[in-house]
């Protein structure tokens, strides 16, 4: 068994924007029942699986429990996943999760990243694993058909809103945000959506996960400090171009999203952040600079460049809300998704 891909991109919607979300996704015909989703995370004490980019949680959807252990590809749209189903614990017990139900590539990957043994400790009961953060959400689903300039179908998406919250200790964090994943069809219908709902919404792409979010607010709540993920840098010049395209792409993408998390203390300073987004908007004027068909891109993330230069970090929140930044970073992660591991365009 491999891991599955899921292909969604995922969007914070502003108070001021949620009941026309919520009312444009009750109006599609393709409409499940509201879903209760509620989740426990677990990783070791040191983070050996954040380090790795990975997570694994155990939920609850109505009735059913499942077990998934997530892994980050090298495009910030593209996650790696391996769902297997869980068994309920039983009433007073807590919830612990069982390794021994994941094969093949997440079996790799979990003895890889944790350390895990399976030969002697089956189930991954002497890995470290504890339940850091938990997440309780209300799912309000629809499937939409997304079509192509040309009049053809690009393929059918699951729009989701998720209304609830994270919870780490005495620390909380609300979230609203929707997600759009490929159901079926090409991942250009992802992209499409996205930007048509992100444009009549005025929505924010947001690249980090509920886990990445999680593991900060658990952060938080061990030592009551506010410490976010360093901001995103290449650390090492890029062999190819595609593999520098996707450097700037998760550069550009990460800082953005953190330089416009509304979770972060009034007082937080996001200078960093801001450097690191603007270093990575000028990297890709320079890497666009002979791509003819790209130009208008290259123009764009270079007005995107000089705005955000002329602002405090803290004028630089809601640019980095912006439909223009946003656009940049759909745009951006699309050219990724389509450039080849070994050749320039």
């Amino acid at each position: 068994m491999i891991f599955m891909q899921e292909i969604e991109l995922k969007f914070q919607i502003p108070d001021s924007s949620l009941e026309t979300v919520l009312s444009a996704l009750n109006h599609l015909p393709d409409r499940p029942p509201v879903q209760r989703l509620q989740a426990a995370y677990f990783d070791t004490q040191s983070r050996k699986l954040a380090r790795a980019h990975a997570a694994l949680r155990v939920r609850q959807e109505d009735d059913e429990w499942v077990q998934t252990l997530k892994a980050a590809a090298a495009n910030p749209m593209i996650r790696l996943e391996d769902n297997v189903a869980a068994t309920p614990p039983r009433p007073g017990d807590v919830i612990e999760p069982d390794l021994s139900r994941h094969h093949g590539d997440a079996r790799i990957a979990l003895q890889r990243d944790l350390g895990w043994q399976p030969e002697s400790d089956p189930q991954g009961r002497h890995c470290g694993l504890i339940q850091l953060y938990r997440t309780d959400m209300l799912r309000h689903r629809a499937e939409l058909q997304v079509m192509g300039p040309d009049g053809h179908s690009l393929g059918w998406v699951e729009l989701a809103v998720d209304l609830g919250s994270i919870h780490a200790g005495s620390q909380s964090l609300r979230v609203q945000e929707l997600e759009v994943e490929l159901v079926s069809g090409k991942p250009e219908a992802v992209l499409a959506c996205g930007r048509d709902w992100s444009e009549r919404f005025g929505l924010w792409l947001d690249v980090q996960t509920k886990a990445h979010r999680g593991d900060q607010l658990a952060r938080q709540a061990a030592t009551n400090t506010f410490a976010p993920t360093k901001p995103a840098r290449p650390r090492s010049k890029a062999p190819t171009w595609a593999a520098a395209l996707h450097a700037v792409t998760t550069q550009i993408c990460f800082n953005m999203s953190e330089l416009a998390a509304p979770s972060h203390p009034g007082e937080f300073d996001k200078r960093p952040w801001q450097h690191a987004w603007l270093v990575g908007l000028r990297r890709l004027t320079f890497l666009l600079r002979n791509v003819a068909e790209q130009q208008g891109l290259r123009q764009r993330a270079w007005h995107l460049f000089q705005q955000g230069r002329q602002r405090t970090a803290p004028q630089c929140l809601p640019l980095a809300r912006s439909h223009l930044a946003s656009s940049i970073c759909i745009d951006l992660i699309a050219l990724s998704l389509k450039a080849d591991a070994t050749e320039a365009p």
